[in-house]
């Protein structure tokens, strides 16, 4: 069940459609929900607890991005995101994050740096939980900390193209290629340290080059987590 407060007194209608599509990309890509199947309305509501116009809100945007094929009769039917995809959404969105985190050197103000310092201190207490506790906090350290970089960009264009990359293949889903892998993780949370520091330090060229090779470290992972996934499942 999605976590939300009276559906229709949500200031955003679209936030919790995000959800859905968010937690579906996610249940595609590691092969949860078998490519070819079909996903009812009624189905997805009842399992996350909410209305079918979320839900149908939420298959036409992956429909949009070519993850389902949609049957007015029928549902939706599940084509998938290639291992290829996520690498090529990633190049433009590593890039363009890259540009955020410049822009980000000089127009940070101290609410923000605390907000981008102090967003992964929390998560770092959390290392030695069992993996779905690690999980919810890591999601919730990530979103902190680009987010606030994305905001202190001040480009509400760039943000704007970011957010639409991130709806057809958001960063959280990165923590399925690193759950279990303590060496993955140390070394996601060492790239957030490097683009901080660049960013404290108004290293604009350091910050974008940090960003970019996180963002693709980070893709590449999780486009080798969809491919074992998909092994797997042709294994089984």
């Amino acid at each position: 069940m999605i976590d939300r407060a009276d559906e229709s007194a949500r200031p955003d209608p679209e936030s919790l459609s995000d959800q859905v599509v968010s937690r579906l990309q996610r249940k595609i890509l590691s092969g949860e929900i078998a490519i070819g199947s079909w996903l009812r309305h009624g189905a997805i509501a009842e399992e996350f607890g909410i209305s079918r116009t979320p839900v149908r809100e939420a298959l036409r945007i992956l429909a949009a991005q070519g993850i389902v094929t949609i049957d007015a009769n029928r549902g939706a039917r599940v084509n998938g995101q290639s291992s290829q995809d996520i690498r090529e959404i990633g190049e433009v969105r590593a890039e363009l994050e890259g540009l955020a985190a410049t822009l980000a050197c000089d127009r940070m103000d101290d609410e923000q740096l605390a907000e981008m310092t102090d967003s992964w201190q929390s998560f770092r207490t959390t290392l030695d939980e069992p993996t779905d506790q690690q999980a919810k906090a890591w999601v919730v350290a990530n979103e902190r900390f680009h987010s606030v970089i994305m905001e202190s960009a001040g480009n509400p264009h760039l943000a704007a193209t970011i957010r639409d990359l991130r709806r057809k293949l958001p960063h959280n889903l990165s923590f399925g290629a690193y759950a279990g892998n303590s060496r993955l993780i140390a070394r996601n949370l060492s790239q957030h340290q490097a683009i901080a520091d660049a960013i404290i330090a108004q290293d604009a060229e350091l910050a974008r080059v940090e960003m970019v090779k996180h963002i693709k470290f980070s893709i590449d992972a999780t486009a080798r987590w969809v491919e074992r996934n998909a092994a797997d499942g042709d294994a089984g």
